[in-house]
């Protein structure tokens, strides 16, 4: 491999200056909305030029979780274990589920204590949208995630409507963020850099820095641009890095931890991933394969270097009425440790019809 660095933008256009925004102190200061006066102050001076503005948040809907004000009870979908997200629209809005698509109507009392008092929590795509139009009542306002491109050709419609100036802010989640030229956004708003940072995956890091500095890159194209990048966390050296564009340096502190941790490109990793609609089923069988694993790491694989984890809930337990278990595995692939994998399958793959067993060999995501 060699790495091929571009040191300079196209046309010798800089890069944009990037502004980062403390929101603890903006809720200090009474500020409890989705915009920092910073970025509302930019937005107006914007829009005032005539030049276009980019407003990125990676969450879909309105709110993110509804919960009880008395018993602390998240309203979470019947089918997987997560909570249900709030979506604004005809009737008064629904709850819905981005994973199994689930569907309800937002109840008027808890489900859990009968009591009212609902807390409506987190902020997406739609109320950013909604808190743009309160704000500067006068500005035309796109909105492009999952739920307005579903139709045929809305994503790239959509697109060309806001290269043609049909909008002055385009709202959107990550589709927003990757390789558009658009020449008279001249502002880039990260209205929470923080979501895809602390989650429980080592490539959390890696995500986050490469999304930050493909939606930087959005502003800026043909004149000076500026990056409003709005964080809980205005120390985190990553969220520091990308404004800054340093790749070296986040590539010199992410390759030391990753060599120190054993993470890869040190290591490969295999998912071994049981999945069944009975939590009873589920826990006899991750035991078995747990067992199997063992057997053959003590004996056959014995001269091969694994390390294992679990067997332990996946990050999301049940999805779609059916509960998963991993067995998370580093090693080096080669056609011993594969054969290694091809027996695990063929022990258990077909041992039961209420338990599905598959590997996933260097998964994207943990």
């Amino acid at each position: 491999y060699k790495l091929i660095a571009l040191r300079e933008r196209y046309g010798n256009v800089k890069l944009p200056d990037a502004h980062i925004v403390d929101m603890r102190e903006e809720a200090r200061l009474g500020n409890t909305s989705s915009i920092s006066k910073s970025l509302l102050e930019h937005l107006e001076a914007c829009i005032s030029r005539k030049d276009q503005a980019i407003l990125f948040l990676n969450r879909r809907g309105y709110n993110s979780q509804i919960s009880c004000r008395s018993c602390g009870e998240v309203i979470s979908c019947p089918r997987c274990s997560i909570s249900l997200t709030y979506h604004t629209g005809v009737g008064g809005g629904k709850l819905l589920c981005h994973l199994c698509g689930h569907r309800e109507s937002v109840p008027r009392v808890c489900p859990s204590c009968s009591k009212e008092g609902l807390a409506f929590l987190g902020s997406g795509t739609q109320k950013l949208e909604s808190e743009i139009a309160t704000y500067l009542p006068g500005a035309r306002v796109m909105r492009m995630d999952a739920d307005t491109t579903a139709g045929k050709l809305a994503y790239d419609r959509m697109l060309d409507d806001f290269r043609r100036y049909h909008a002055d802010v385009l709202v959107g989640t990550q589709m927003v963020a990757k390789g558009h030229d658009f020449p008279k956004v001249t502002l880039v708003g990260v209205a929470l850099a923080d979501t895809s940072l602390y989650v429980s995956d080592f490539r959390a890091s890696e995500r986050t820095f490469s999304l930050l500095t493909q939606v930087i890159g959005r502003a800026g194209r043909a004149k000076d641009g500026l990056a409003v990048i709005q964080t809980y966390s205005p120390k985190n050296e990553i969220i520091r890095l990308a404004c800054r564009q340093d790749y070296d340096k986040f590539y010199e502190g992410e390759i030391a931890i990753r060599r120190e941790l054993s993470y890869p490109p040190f290591c490969d990793m295999a998912s071994i991933t049981l999945t069944a609609d009975n939590e009873a089923s589920l826990e006899e069988m991750s035991q078995k394969v747990s067992a199997s694993v063992k057997e053959l790491l003590e004996g056959k694989y014995a001269k091969y270097p694994f390390v294992v984890y679990g067997p332990h809930e996946a990050q999301v337990y049940k999805l779609n009425e059916k509960y998963r278990k991993k067995i998370v595995i580093k090693c080096k692939l080669n056609r011993q440790t594969r054969e290694f994998f091809r027996e695990i399958l063929l022990r258990h793959a077909q041992e039961r019809a209420d338990v599905s067993v598959t590997v996933d060999l260097n998964p994207l995501t943990i």
